[in-house]
């Protein structure tokens, strides 16, 4: 019985010890700089990354994340999004803040070297290839800037069941849900 109860406490050390690990390593994990979406004349960040869906054999710039210009981007690029005409645009690419030369991604050119065919409505592909819930983030990012508008995913389940907190939802390119302000 005693030799039960050592092993059980050894099992609780290390639980003890894997969970303070879990949670030291997140705690510092480097906030990423967001993507931006315009819509009318209101830019609104958006903490969920729709280009990644498209799981780019050559990535804007050429960077990786190993070569990422900085732990706060490790993508090595922003989307800038558009809302025209109910359908979402990829707008642009656009090297990082931390990046040290600005530099934009040329559209066209980025999708026919990756083979994915697309829409082109003046310089703007149409991002059909995107379907997505976006909420209000109430994160410590957000609260801090509170005049500023943050999006995502909802990838904590509790806020994909927080109807009240979509703001968008999009098919296929098409916004079918908007409660934006206006």
């Amino acid at each position: 019985m005693v030799v039960c109860a050592e092993k059980i406490i050894k099992v609780k050390e290390i639980v003890s010890i894997l969970t303070f690990l879990i949670f030291s390593v997140c705690s510092f994990a480097t906030e990423q700089e967001p993507d931006w979406l315009i819509v009318n004349n209101d830019t609104i960040y958006l903490k969920s990354f729709l280009l990644a869906s498209l799981n780019l054999t050559e990535r804007p710039f050429g960077y990786t994340r190993q070569t990422a210009p900085s732990s706060s981007c490790w993508r090595g690029y922003r989307a800038i999004w558009r809302i025209l005409d109910d359908k979402l645009y990829l707008e642009g690419i656009i090297s990082c803040q931390s990046d040290k030369n600005f530099d934009k991604e040329n559209l066209p050119e980025l999708f026919r070297r990756n083979q994915i065919a697309f829409k082109d409505n003046k310089g703007m592909i149409l991002a059909d290839w995107v379907t997505i819930d976006l909420f209000t983030m109430d994160s410590s990012i957000a609260l801090h800037y509170p005049n500023k508008v943050f999006l995502y995913d909802g990838f904590y389940k509790k806020d994909r069941m927080e109807e009240k907190k979509l703001r968008l939802r999009i098919s296929n390119g098409k916004i079918e849900v908007d409660k934006l302000e206006k």
